[in-house]
């Protein structure tokens, strides 16, 4: 199982712990949590990076494919492009 995985299942199990707690224990704190765990979902769709992380990875999950930033940041094939004339 890969990093990506053990997010969604967390992030699932959250939610339902969430609900549960909405309807059978205290609807504004059970609102409260679901509503911090969507916060918690945008800011990792932006960072890439989630605090369940901290856990996850010392259960030995790794990323699915490891980014290289330097590879994104440039123009799709303008590595085989020679170098400019001065």
């Amino acid at each position: 199982m890969y990093l990506e995985n053990g997010r969604d299942i967390f992030r699932g199990i959250l939610i339902l712990a969430f609900a549960a707690i909405a309807y059978w224990a205290d609807r504004t704190i059970g609102l409260a949590l679901v509503a911090f765990m969507g916060v918690m979902i945008l800011q990792s769709a932006f960072t890439d990076w989630c605090p369940a992380d901290l856990f996850l990875r010392p259960m030995g999950l790794k990323r699915k494919l490891a980014s290289n930033k330097k590879s994104s940041l440039t123009l799709a094939g303008s590595e085989a492009l020679p170098p400019a004339r001065q």
